[in-house]
């Protein structure tokens, strides 16, 4: 594809926000919703861990804090940034495959923006918009910046399908029926959402085919706004277009590409795993690898498309319920309260920052 192709989106259709000159797609998140969602994510993730604080108190859990082993940090705090930097490099690898000229920067924060507004809103609703905002503001195809977004979500199903499945296996005597049936409903659902996303990617010649078919529909039922269907069904479909040759090209000439994107996410979510097991250890907790990569594995799935912000309050306590089988109550708020401060609070926190200049960026444009 040449490069003219590769970049539809010109710097000055980059320069024309929506609403409140905010980024396109994302209108309705304004930064008074933005805000809101901080404080529903707080408000959640405090009560969650004040609740847990009162059912495991004994006395002693101020006191488990100063049996910190300093080293194991230090060893957590390198796993949290190599966390993010290999989220950044499995939506990269594509971009360096097609040719793109995007910075690994503009990746990395891609990433975070992803994880911040995926915090902030509910089943983790804008993480995706944001994360293409920030490719699209660099000059990415809005059509390809999908086909990266639908193929890494096809590795984190196919993930999640795997880890989940062999860790309910693992575990299968450490819960009771009710549990064991929540797990094995929700692995249905992903296996129906990893089929559902195999077509999308597979077939994405029938979505243009519908897209093409309703336009030419509605064109002969209102004549009088012809032009302007016309003209957002071209956009559409030169996006999809966008997107269904970068599919093709990544299940055709470069299947490498997706395949390696796949053992990217395995290694992502393992090293977030590991990072728990060596936070229970620098407690000065014992137990078994395996059990706790079971058991992360586990609280992820659970959380994954929870209803509250960036899952706050459900992976909480899912967390201190599941490794209440593995650690003591005197040092589980405590892990809780590190596991999610290095996986999701500390990522977050730089999330906002990016979120923040890319609205500030938006705003300068549209007051210029």
């Amino acid at each position: 594809m040449s490069d003219e192709n590769a970049r539809p989106g010109t710097a000055d259709d980059r320069a024309h926000p929506g609403s409140d000159g905010l980024p396109p797609g994302m209108e309705g998140f304004s930064s008074a919703r933005i805000r809101k969602g901080i404080y529903v994510f707080a408000v959640l993730t405090i009560a969650a861990l004040a609740g847990i604080f009162i059912y495991t108190h004994t006395g002693r859990t101020v006191e488990a804090m100063r049996h910190i082993q300093p080293g194991y940090f230090i060893l957590v705090l390198a796993l949290s940034a190599v966390d993010m930097t290999v989220g950044a490099l499995r939506n990269h690898i594509f971009f360096m495959a097609m040719g793109e000229r995007v910075s690994f920067w503009t990746s990395v924060r891609a990433n975070l923006a992803n994880i911040f507004m995926g915090a902030v809103t509910p089943s983790q609703s804008a993480g995706g918009p944001a994360q293409l905002y920030v490719y699209h503001n660099a000059g990415v195809s809005m059509g390809k910046a999908i086909s990266v977004g639908v193929l890494n979500l096809l590795a984190t199903i196919i993930f999640f399908v795997v880890s989940a499945g062999l860790s309910a296996y693992v575990l299968r005597d450490s819960f009771d029926p009710l549990i064991r049936s929540i797990l094995y409903f929700c692995l249905i659902v992903f296996v129906i959402q990893l089929v559902v996303y195999v077509l999308a990617v597979w077939k994405p010649d029938a979505a243009l085919r519908v897209i093409q078919k309703l336009s030419g529909a509605m064109a002969a039922r209102l004549p009088r706004f012809r032009a302007g269907i016309g003209r957002i069904t071209g956009k559409v479909v030169k996006e999809l277009t966008a997107y269904k040759e970068s599919c093709s090209m990544f299940l055709g000439r470069r299947v490498y590409v997706p395949v390696l994107a796949v053992f990217l996410t395995f290694v992502l979510y393992i090293n977030k795993f590991v990072l728990a097991y060596f936070i229970m250890v620098g407690l000065g907790e014992s137990g078994d690898l395996l059990t706790v990569i079971c058991i992360q594995a586990l609280v992820l799935f659970i959380s994954y498309y929870s209803i509250s912000p960036g899952a706050s309050g459900i992976a909480e306590v899912s967390i201190a319920a599941l490794m209440a089988t593995v650690i003591g109550r005197d040092s589980l708020m405590v892990f809780t309260l590190l596991q999610r401060f290095f996986i999701l609070y500390l990522p977050v926190i730089l999330g906002a920052v990016v979120v923040g200049n890319e609205f500030r960026k938006k705003r300068s444009v549209l007051i210029g």
